[in-house]
């Protein structure tokens, strides 16, 4: 293939247009997945050498907030639904398993270190509605003035190379064609290789990457000069092929002893990488900045929050929002994180966001784990979609006080902090005083900012002027290259003077494979091969054949001792490797709760496994015929002092498909039912049948109850001749059974179950059914 032939979708996203053959080769003969099986990894890492993507851009979701029917709601900002996806529980349990798509983008970061096991993660992601997968870079990676090549494994993220890039997105490729959306791929150009890292992303098909230079002069310590001269390069490829930028502004907020003190620098550095993105020749629907709520609880995170990401839009309504949730107060608690992110959410609800990140709630834990990365996509889906509508009752009052105030006053010192900046004689300068993230809250000063050296960092002394004959034939390059000396015809296609660029020819490019014969993708597939293509599993968190298992419980004693002893519970049990991973107070005197990790020393053969077979559930044509043959009459009610009655009503109500919809006389007593009451209702009409519910679980007082209405039917002389059905959220029906009652349904029952029972278990008791 010597040239691409773009098809233009929408906005900066283009598409190949490949013939069904060329399509085929670049990947390797890989066929479909199919939704009921594993994707097949060893395959996708196959024929790299010949892969290309084909795709370029950003793909900001179609459809976005357009009112559409889902099935019995109406919404008003969605996105166009997907092919194949992962409802919320809920839905799947009581709303037909409609699944809306927020409008916004929406964020998961996945980065284990290990490519081959990310891949599956994203598949697990993008069917649960993310569609802008983020890889962070391997510790140390923005230091390294080269490119990385084959597949080390990384730390604190992936290593970021040529053949890791090739091999998620062509899984992409598979993945966005299942769930029927296009998928943003998305990494970090920075660091002192910046602008050979925007090459090879826009070589293999990224979307998304952070890019700004005060990221690398104030938190990597890269030169202010080489950062700025690379970041123009950097960004002049980027613009090229669309990919849509996310500035670095928010580190200041991380980083900031007080993150609400470092509000007006947000601003400005936001101002500063936007307005140098668009001279260099960015598109402004490619910039997003990458705002941070400032504050989380207990602090008045709202009261504080809303004001900075209104006076942000007023300043940079030419951009596009990317919101991030915030870092910057998490711990290991999953819980509090969670809060603090749905609250963040409900800021960009009512500010509007493009792209919504989603910090997993594991962060503070340094654990990524595959559950957590779905948690946090299914938090910000469930969210929006609860949301949905909402700015049309909800108003955010910004002309009147005491927002407008607010506003106004984080705009003044935003306009004060950018006018000292030139005072002092510019960026550079400025951050030569030190005047960045320090503690202070300006306009005051503590004088513990951060202070770089404008010839001091990674990377000083390598900027030279050109020459006024300099030339670089070569496809988005920034600044003059003085190619119409050689040939005027090249000033639009500086490459062609040298046959040919990258960017346009995939076939140019040089594909290095392993250069490491141990640490390497092929290696860790053979070592965990037995869980590959076999009936043998074990559990997992983060890699493939990892063994780890969470445990949550409470230790009755101080938070340090909770932790070693939890962690000797996890050995007794055990457990190799056990780790205290979270300790969280309940009452200081009392005890804490308390989460361990750990390996299991064994793995799970399913051809081996016992699995009882799924419950036949008869026809509703047959059951209705039965019961019209055969009358049955139930009593129903909520056992002992349990006040639940919405789960029970759907088991019985013809409404909800209850056992009325199948001609079953029901006569309900409602909630706190006595057992003996259940017993002498059922005495009194003459019924088939007992169904108690019981929802309350506390010291088994349900299978106690159960036990009760077993020995008082007894006692009463009818248990031979009425069938005891119980039904709970926390019902076994082998535990139940054990207590006495015929038979125990829990969580996900419905009517049909329910009356299939009743009815094979008369016609068993008549002789009719041996089952």
């Amino acid at each position: 293939m010597t040239e691409r032939k773009w098809q233009h979708i929408k906005d900066d996203y283009y598409r190949l247009d490949l013939t069904p053959e060329e399509d085929a080769k670049r990947m390797n003969g890989m066929k479909p997945l199919d939704p009921d099986e594993k994707i097949n990894i060893p395959e996708v890492f196959e024929g790299l050498e010949n892969y290309y993507p084909r795709s370029r851009g950003w793909h900001w979701r179609s459809g976005r907030n357009e009112a559409r029917e889902i099935g019995e709601f109406t919404y008003y900002e969605t996105s166009e639904s997907l092919k194949n996806s992962q409802p919320l529980p809920g839905s799947i349990s009581s709303l037909k398993g409609i699944d809306p798509q927020p409008a916004a983008n929406i964020t998961t970061e996945i980065a284990s270190g290990r490519p081959e096991d990310d891949i599956r993660r994203m598949r697990m992601a993008a069917w649960h509605g993310a569609d802008h997968l983020m890889v962070i870079r391997t510790a140390g990676q923005s230091h390294m003035e080269q490119l990385m090549e084959g597949t080390p494994q990384g730390t604190g993220g992936n290593a970021i190379t040529r053949k890791h890039l090739r091999a998620q997105r062509k899984a992409l490729d598979l993945i966005e064609d299942e769930v029927g959306r296009p998928l943003n791929y998305h990494s970090y150009v920075s660091g002192v290789a910046g602008p050979e890292v925007a090459v090879l992303f826009a070589e293999e098909g990224v979307n998304g990457a952070h890019q700004d230079p005060q990221y690398n002069v104030l938190y990597r310590n890269i030169n202010m000069i080489r950062s700025f001269v690379d970041a123009a390069e950097a960004k002049s490829v980027m613009a090229h092929v669309g990919i849509a930028q996310i500035d670095g502004a928010h580190n200041a907020n991380a980083t900031a002893i007080k993150a609400w003190t470092v509000i007006p620098e947000l601003m400005v550095q936001h101002g500063i990488n936007s307005l140098y993105s668009a001279k260099v020749g960015m598109n402004k629907e490619n910039i997003c900045l990458s705002t941070v709520p400032p504050t989380a609880q207990p602090a008045p995170s709202m009261r504080m929050n809303l004001p900075y990401a209104v006076a942000l839009r007023d300043f940079f309504d030419e951009y596009k929002m990317r919101a991030q949730q915030n870092t910057k107060y998490m711990t290991a608690s999953t819980r509090e994180a969670t809060v603090t992110h749905i609250l963040d959410i409900l800021t960009s609800e009512l500010t509007s966001a493009d792209i919504q990140s989603t910090i997993t709630p594991d962060e503070g834990r340094n654990v990524p784990w595959h559950i957590f990365n779905i948690e946090a996509t299914d938090n910000a889906k469930q969210a929006f979609n609860g949301l949905d509508g909402i700015t049309q009752f909800v108003k955010v009052r910004r002309d009147e006080e005491p927002l407008k105030s607010e506003i106004r006053k984080i705009k003044e010192k935003a306009v004060l902090y950018l006018e000292e900046i030139l005072e002092l004689g510019g960026f550079f300068k400025a951050v030569g005083e030190g005047m960045f993230v320090d503690s202070a809250e300006y306009p005051a000063r503590n004088y513990d900012g951060i202070a770089r050296d404008i010839e001091g960092g990674v990377g000083a002394g390598t900027v030279y002027e050109r020459a006024e004959d300099y030339m670089a034939p070569v496809t988005a390059h920034f600044g003059y290259n003085n190619v119409a000396q050689y040939d005027e015809s090249a000033v639009e296609d500086p490459a062609s003077l040298i046959g040919g660029c990258t960017l346009e020819d995939p076939s140019l490019i040089v594909y290095i494979d392993e250069l490491d014969d141990t640490d390497n993708v092929n290696v860790r597939l053979e070592e965990n091969k037995r869980y590959v293509g076999s009936n043998i599993i074990i559990p997992e968190m983060e890699w493939r054949g990892d063994g780890i298992v969470q445990i949550t419980t409470v230790m009755t004693t101080d938070p340090r001792t909770a932790e070693y002893a939890a962690i000797q519970m996890g050995e007794k049990l055990g457990l190799k490797d056990v780790e205290c991973i979270n300790v969280e107070v309940l009452q200081k005197a009392e005890g804490c709760r308390v989460e361990i990790k750990g390996k299991v020393p064994f793995d799970i053969d399913l051809d081996e496994l016992v699995i009882p077979p799924k419950p036949e559930v008869l026809s509703d044509e047959y059951m209705r015929e039965a019961i019209k043959e055969e009358p049955m009459v139930v009593v129903a009610g909520t056992v002992g002092e349990d006040e639940h009655s919405v789960g029970l009503r759907e088991i019985l109500d013809i409404k909800h498909g209850g056992v009325e919809k199948y001609g079953v006389e029901v006569h309900y007593l409602g909630t706190s039912v006595p057992p003996e009451k259940l017993v002498d209702a059922a005495i009194e009409v003459d019924a088939d049948a007992i169904l108690a519910s019981t929802i309350i679980s506390h010291d088994d007082i349900h299978y106690k109850n159960m036990s009760k209405i077993n020995n008082i039917a007894i006692e009463r002389g009818i248990r031979d001749d009425i069938i005891i059905v119980s039904g709970g959220t926390q019902v076994s029906n082998d535990l139940a059974v054990k207590a006495g009652v015929d038979a125990g349904f829990g969580r996900g029952t419905n009517g049909g179950d329910v009356a299939t029972f009743l009815i094979k278990e008369r016609e068993r008791r008549n002789g009719e059914r041996e089952d």
